[in-house]
């Protein structure tokens, strides 16, 4: 029984996460506008009215993400109701009732697919953002400091940064929901 909840808290967790990540990453914007003080340094003076704007829709990296974000919601909305009932009855709520090692098997598959998806979801983010990032600190000087140009570029590969790292606990999370269940089924 303690189990059946610790896997209710864990989906509950995952939809958290994945929610906050899904948030983080629809949400991320980075605009620059030519026309600033700011960003003379690092745009040409005949090119004054250049402005730059990126979102997640810009970089496949990021829709990836915001994709895999998407897809684990839904998944972990469509299982939260079989763990509550598991827990209410007491018993494994499998699919179609009948309850059985097979059905069991099959939402543990799932449960798998969901974590190597999560999984390929923040490595995605991580390895675009650390890419950019290592190729971007080169192009801005240290002599001026910390100008709202790179500040605003950090704050744009930071946000998806965060927006990985959330799914990357949220993968965490179910693969000990995959652990829970092979362990009860094992039982």
């Amino acid at each position: 029984m303690a189990a059946r909840i610790v896997v209710l808290i864990l989906r509950l967790l995952t939809l958290g996460l994945l929610a906050a990540s899904l948030v983080l990453i629809a949400t991320d914007k980075l605009n620059i506008d030519g026309s600033d003080d700011s960003s003379e340094n690092y745009i040409d003076a005949g090119d004054s009215d250049l402005s730059v704007k990126y979102t997640f829709r810009d970089i496949h990296a990021y829709r990836y993400v915001l994709a895999v974000a998407v897809i684990g919601c839904a998944y972990t909305l469509l299982q939260l109701p079989f763990a509550a009932v598991s827990i209410a009855r007491g018993k494994s709520a499998n699919v179609g009732g009948g309850g059985g090692v097979a059905a069991a098997l099959v939402l543990v598959l799932a449960d798998v697919v969901l974590v190597l998806l999560l999984a390929t979801g923040a490595a995605a983010g991580f390895g675009f953002t650390s890419d950019v990032k290592r190729l971007l600190d080169g192009l801005f000087d240290d002599t001026n400091g910390l100008d709202q140009v790179q500040l605003k570029v950090d704050r744009f590969f930071d946000l998806a940064s965060a927006s990985a790292g959330l799914m990357l606990a949220a993968a965490v999370s179910m693969a000990l929901v995959v652990m829970l269940s092979v362990y009860s089924l094992a039982k």
